[in-house]
């Protein structure tokens, strides 16, 4: 039975993350429905929202090189990441701001923060603190290397995290030095897999009544993508290191140039059918009962020249045209696609992948949205990113109870507001 109801909707999320990991998993849920308030103060804005006083390099990030009047409003990462989400500003290091926060937090489900290790208890919001103004509360903590450990409070980004974490050391060329992915790979998984930690959390406090912390490390949550690695390791003390596109076991494995400036395909071969559909496709029948290449052993250690005969197939193609010529055959192959391909690209389109959002400051964009479908529960329609405190006045008002003359105190005492202090 399918029904009209948001899955989320009633849940309320405070959200004090910034960047991008915590972020993306509070847009996940305000898509599902749930009233996911932004929080942020007036001297330490969200990093995604650039600075007060953009530098020379800064227009990079506005859309069109314009920084506008307002250009913490209409960053890049901000719009994409905080759509479907209220922005409130308070200064927690004031007593007044400290007191309001505490309000908010006793009428909320969760609490999400990814500061370093330390920053909330010093300010006395830590979990225990929290717990005990909201005993059904589940306090989320995104750290780099956890809540414990003689790393607690150490920070990162996604970059460092690619390092600390090994996932560098087995991306590379092969028998090259170890690279990053350059796209900040942990950021986004970390967001996901944020998500199903908080989902579970929440489930847990349904059974028991009880709120609890999740005590979330993204060092350790990219370390369980190198799973395979790890084991291999702990069985046989080998470790992994570079090997390009290729793979373990199955033969043949890369990416390969077709036609056109920088168009690649991958294709991956894991079985005999598969192997003998390849041969197929690119015209050459033969190399199937060909002697170097008759099992995936023998097509592992003749790769070189299986990727010279690959190639010289592919480069005749199109990157769509080789992708569809082998997946015709059974052979798992993908058009390898740049970012302004995947906004055209008809899968996603056919998935309702995409958003048209018409933001007022950055203008009109395509938008992600969910990376899942509910088969009996809509997404919410995208909400553009909120401006800096755009609902003070609503939640503060509404949730709270302070009155309009009260907030305008708050403004004038800087506590909060809609502009950013002029240094942060």
């Amino acid at each position: 039975m399918t029904t009209n109801d948001l899955a989320l909707s009633g849940l309320r999320i405070l959200d004090l993350s910034q960047v991008a990991a915590g972020p993306y998993a509070t847009m996940f849920f305000g898509f599902m429905g749930a009233e996911v308030i932004k929080l942020e103060s007036r001297s330490r804005m969200d990093i995604n929202r650039g600075r007060a006083r953009p530098g020379p390099r800064d227009p990079r990030v506005y859309p069109g090189g314009d920084q506008g009047e307002r250009p913490w409003d209409r960053t890049a990462h901000h719009v994409h990441r905080n759509i479907n989400k209220l922005s409130v500003t308070l200064d927690l290091t004031d007593p007044r701001g400290k007191r309001l926060f505490l309000g908010l937090v006793r009428v909320s489900d969760v609490l999400v923060e990814n500061y370093r290790g330390s920053v909330m208890d010093r300010l006395g919001l830590g979990y225990k603190a929290m717990s005990r103004e909201n005993p059904m509360l589940v306090y989320l903590k995104i750290s780099s290397q956890g809540a414990t450990g003689p790393e607690a409070n150490y920070g990162s980004l996604g970059s460092t995290l690619e390092q600390t974490a090994g996932l560098a050391s087995i991306t590379g060329y092969d028998n090259g030095l170890p690279l990053m992915t350059n796209e900040v790979f942990p950021d986004p998984v970390v967001g996901i897999l944020t998500f199903g930690a908080l989902m579970a959390a929440l489930r847990r406090r349904r059974q028991t009544g009880h709120g609890c912390l999740v005590d979330l490390s993204q060092r350790e949550v990219t370390s369980m993508l190198l799973g395979e690695s790890v084991l291999d390791f702990s069985v046989s003390g080998r470790v992994a290191g570079t090997m390009g596109n290729r793979h373990r076991d199955m033969a043949p494995q890369s990416v390969y140039p077709c036609t056109g400036d920088d168009m690649w395909v991958a294709v991956s071969v894991g079985s005999q059918d598969e192997w003998a559909g390849l041969c197929r496709a690119i015209g050459q029948p033969e190399l199937e009962t060909d002697a170097r290449f008759q099992d995936a052993k023998g097509r592992r250690e003749n790769h070189d020249a299986l990727d010279e005969i690959i190639s010289s197939w592919t480069h005749q193609c199109d990157h769509y045209q080789a992708m569809h010529l082998l997946q015709a055959e059974g052979v798992p192959a993908g058009a390898v696609l740049k970012g302004s391909d995947t906004i055209v690209e008809p899968h996603l389109d056919a998935r309702g992948f995409w958003d048209v959002v018409d933001h007022p400051e950055a203008g009109i964009y395509k938008q992600t949205t969910l990376p899942w479908v509910l088969s009996k529960s809509p997404r919410q329609t995208t909400v553009p990113a909120a401006s800096l405190g755009e609902h003070n006045y609503q939640v503060l008002g509404g949730l709270l109870g302070i009155s309009t003359s009260e907030i305008d105190d708050l403004v004038a005492s800087g506590i909060t507001g809609d502009v950013p202090n002029p240094d942060a």
